[in-house]
């Protein structure tokens, strides 16, 4: 009895020594491109179980000894996601039938609720975004509309029922109080008020400067102007707020900048397109005239919360980019999503880089300036 006693002692000594190591220790953190002067992007997490604080990992040491519970997987597949820049986190899941909702200022993960107020289940969830009041708007691609929800995330209506069909991508320009709606099978926009009138259709199926080729995602700058993805043309295609074309850029191919099939588009306050490529498994970066900027990326497959990557995907589909320079990945196949920061001003001055810091993830390749 005395042994045992002694080796839970000492076990729970070297378990605090240990943690008192690593605290001395300068944090990891890992940045695009790896260098204290130059970064731009830095990770920050992952998300994939229920356990907000312990990021998906579990220490079994602190399981067995404090009898803690393990953490759940949350994700089916994860396909879209949001950040309303409040602290709350969308994602649809097409293989659970949901949207989840990560709220990190209360530290807890839900779901959005039907006119019952019970869980919300869908035919099939993907686009997803949020407006200015709170307001958000999943699309369900079987059902062929888009279902909307308040800003205390109840059920409020359907829009679309009788013009779209399919519908995938979203975007939301609360400056105009419009609603975007991307059909693939379309190749084209539906065009709505934020409260659910239809006003027109936008576009066609083409290689023009106005026509689309399967496009599956959209997203607004500050500005209103409005950016397409039209997948397979492999380009992003720029219009006015009315409607016309402003420039068009990105190509399909292997090279950096380049696309081989584009799923999603965000478009951040600072001026920078976002694009992730799944089947390259990374996102694509340029500023709004076009220019690339930065890849981040590569394949990597999960294996279990340890098995995590800096920068790896499996996959990649929704992004979005909040007000804070927060970007959000949804990776698919891993069955989670990511964080990664955009290096603002405010971030750098209350997180400053050390040059002891900054580590290279795994299989990390230089892959953009």
């Amino acid at each position: 009895m005395r042994r045992s006693v002694l080796f839970a002692v000492l076990l729970c000594c070297a378990l605090l020594s240990g943690c008192a190591a690593k605290s001395e220790r300068a944090a990891e953190r890992y940045f695009w491109p790896p260098s204290a002067e130059h970064a731009k992007i830095e990770y920050i997490d992952f998300y994939q179980s229920d356990d907000l604080g312990k990021l998906g990992k579990l220490d079994r040491f602190s399981e067995a000894l404090l009898g803690k519970t393990r953490a759940q997987a949350v994700f089916a597949r994860p396909v879209a996601i949001a950040s309303n820049g409040r602290g709350q986190v969308y994602v649809t899941d097409t293989g659970n039938r949901i949207v989840h909702v990560f709220d990190f200022a209360k530290n807890e993960i839900r779901a959005l609720r039907d006119p019952k107020d019970r869980v919300a289940v869908f035919d099939s969830p993907h686009g997803i975004a949020t407006d200015d009041q709170g307001r958000v708007y999943v699309s369900d691609a079987k059902r062929g509309e888009v279902l909307v929800f308040g800003a205390d995330e109840k059920f409020i209506r359907s829009i679309g029922k009788k013009e779209i069909v399919r519908p995938i991508g979203l975007t939301v320009d609360s400056g105009a109080e419009r609603l975007y709606v991307v059909e693939p099978n379309g190749h084209r926009l539906s065009v709505f008020s934020l409260d659910g009138e239809f006003l027109e259709y936008f576009g066609s199926r083409g290689d023009s400067a106005v026509t689309f080729n399967f496009p599956l995602d959209a997203a607004v700058d500050a500005q209103g102007n409005l950016y397409v993805l039209d997948s397979l043309n492999a380009r992003v295609k720029v219009f006015s707020r009315e409607g016309e074309p402003l420039r068009t850029f990105g190509e399909r191919g292997t090279a950096l900048g380049s696309f081989q099939i584009p799923k999603a588009i965000a478009v951040d306050a600072f001026g920078h397109v976002y694009v992730t490529d799944a089947p390259a498994n990374r996102f694509v970066i340029f500023d709004t005239s076009g220019q690339h900027l930065m890849t981040i990326g590569a394949k990597h497959t999960v294996t279990g919360g340890s098995g995590v990557v800096p920068g790896g995907f499996l996959l990649p589909n929704g992004i979005d980019v909040d007000d804070s320079g927060a970007i959000w990945v949804a990776d698919s196949l891993n069955r989670l999503f990511h964080r990664f920061q955009y290096l603002t001003p405010a971030y750098l001055e209350e997180h400053p880089i050390a040059a002891d810091e900054i580590y290279l993830p795994p299989g990390y390749y230089p892959s953009g300036r």
